[in-house]
């Protein structure tokens, strides 16, 4: 079972494995942000992407999923790949509490 959606602007990085992440593309009936919204809510599933328009989504839901915003702007792959190695247990244990993370290359957010 999935815990984790990963938006179409994200590439599959190696460290989310196939058992507990699934790609937006991998899911032919979702077409808009909204949709993403929505299954990602019903299904229990954290949401990792880099646009910014599930941060304002979130800031005017009274129901939401869990979000991974990683707002790193336009890095080099192999940097992000390490970024999310080194601080991903980190990120698992916050969503423990947290319901939205802000995840940038210095610094981790959580609300």
């Amino acid at each position: 079972m999935s815990t984790f959606l990963i938006d179409e602007n994200m590439p599959f990085l190696p460290i989310w494995n196939k058992q507990d992440f699934v790609h937006v593309t991998e899911l032919p009936f979702i077409h808009f942000d909204t949709d993403i919204w929505a299954y990602a809510f019903e299904n229990q599933l954290t949401i990792i992407t880099k646009d910014s328009d599930f941060y304002f989504r979130y800031l005017s839901s009274q129901n939401y999923p869990k979000v991974v915003w990683i707002k790193t702007g336009n890095i080099k792959k192999n940097v992000l790949i390490e970024l999310i190695r080194t601080i991903w247990k980190d990120i698992e244990e916050m969503l423990l509490k947290s319901s939205f993370i802000i995840i940038t290359e210095d610094k981790i957010e959580q609300f």
